[in-house]
């Protein structure tokens, strides 16, 4: 059965102990690096998010919200700490669709010829070519960046439909936050969803993940500890 890992917001901030928002999970980091490593030596197709705060975002202490500031955009907290896995990236910035469509902006493959628009199909045709897409996202869900909605449709399609595709949600945080958004929004939307409760943390310890244990459960995802 074709894979697809998800791959929530593994960013400084939330994974280093230096992060602006640390959120302990023992070994979850190395957990997370090594089933990158895995899918990506299988062929298994890796898309994810990545939090993206411009620096006056509204939940930030500074602007009246409940976090300290994170994640913000060109700064050292908004990083993976995975870098180097998927070897090759592609980051879809929060748009608008255009005509009903995903029309990402991209730079010029070839010297001289512009910048390029991708499809849906496009961003499809480099997520089997190994390439991972992630999506930037402002609030808890992946699909809080419309383009995500249309290029996941479009990928489950190219790997045999719903029935044929299985998705391993990963990641920070569980505790109700962008983890657990992320495998709600995935089943809802009738996709048959994992999380891989070892490559996860939770806001709130070991509370948190049973929370989000009992939630996820009810929607219809499943668990696996390891």
């Amino acid at each position: 059965m074709p894979r697809v890992v998800v791959d929530v917001d593994s960013q400084f901030d939330f994974v280093d102990p230096a992060g602006a928002l640390y959120v302990p999970g023992p070994g979850v980091r190395d957990a997370i690096a090594t089933i990158l490593s895995e899918a990506q030596a299988s062929g298994d197709t890796i898309v994810g998010s990545v939090d993206s705060h411009a620096w006056d975002a509204w939940e930030f202490a500074d602007q009246g919200g409940p976090f300290a500031s994170h994640c913000v955009k060109g700064q050292s907290g908004w990083l993976r700490v995975v870098a180097a896995v998927p070897s090759r990236t592609r980051f879809v910035p929060m748009q608008r669709l255009v005509d009903g469509g995903v029309a990402n902006l991209v730079g010029e493959a070839v010297q001289g010829q512009g910048t390029r628009l991708q499809s849906a199909d496009d961003l499809v045709a480099e997520a089997r070519s190994g390439v991972g897409i992630y999506f930037e996202k402002e609030v808890y869900s992946l699909f809080s960046n419309p383009t995500a909605e249309l290029f996941l449709a479009a990928l489950v399609a190219s790997l045999g439909g719903r029935e044929a595709v299985e998705f391993d949600v990963i990641g920070y945080c569980t505790g109700g936050y962008c983890v657990d958004a992320a495998a709600i929004g995935l089943v809802q939307r009738g996709y048959s969803v994992r999380v891989i409760g070892a490559a996860t943390a939770a806001i709130g310890g070991s509370e948190g993940a049973a929370q989000s244990r009992s939630t996820l459960e009810a929607q219809g995802v499943r668990w696996l500890d390891a």
